[in-house]
């Protein structure tokens, strides 16, 4: 049986660049990333090609509640159907930064238990720190001011841990601003993502 790790955090956390890491170093791990995902069906249903920076930088202007909702549900069912056989991380962050200050798109309490997921990781660093990566990469991103990104922290911790705290299952606020070997062997031992039996 495979392991579902729900992996967030506010944009330039990297849950990018350790899921990719994860995904060379764990024979048949599966990542998922919403954003990919998202971008691919408003992409479908609008009939023209989208860049996943063009979402981010446009994000409520394109997405829309029934956007994400379809992509969940796609979701879930595709979690279901592959969990027996594999470990799956979704790379996800419902909490968007918007012109007019944050949007949450969060899963229900149904939608959540239908995933189950097995832990839920949530990913931070300083403010100087994202500021400093986003500038490097901005990728379609806007950069906030230090607040903005600190609350922006804030509220997709706050949100992993209450979906953690929903379900009973663990959470694992963890510091990315560490060596891409030293978060990975955490994500790995505390998320238990080993070659499913």
């Amino acid at each position: 049986m495979g392991r579902v790790i729900y992996l967030t955090g506010a944009p330039a956390t990297g849950k990018s660049s350790l899921s990719a890491y994860l995904a060379e170093k764990i024979s048949g791990l599966r990542v998922l990333s919403y954003s990919a995902l998202l971008r691919d069906h408003i992409s479908r249903k609008a009939g023209v090609s989208l860049t996943e920076d063009g979402i981010r930088n446009q994000s409520a202007l394109v997405v829309t509640r029934q956007d994400v909702d379809e992509v969940d549900e796609w979701l879930i069912a595709e979690v279901a159907a592959n969990r027996s056989t594999q470990n799956i991380i979704i790379d996800s962050h419902p909490v968007t930064k918007e012109q007019y200050g944050f949007r949450v798109t969060p899963f229900s309490l149904s939608q959540l238990e239908r995933l189950n997921a097995d832990a839920y990781i949530c990913l931070y660093a300083s403010p100087v720190v994202l500021a400093k990566r986003i500038r490097i990469n901005p990728a379609g991103r806007p950069l906030p001011t230090e607040f903005e990104l600190a609350m922006h922290v804030q509220t997709q911790a706050s949100l992993a841990t209450q979906y953690s705290f929903l379900l009973g299952k663990p959470c694992y606020p963890l510091d990315s601003d560490v060596t891409m070997e030293t978060l990975s062997a955490t994500v790995r031992r505390e998320g238990k993502l080993e070659t499913p039996a």
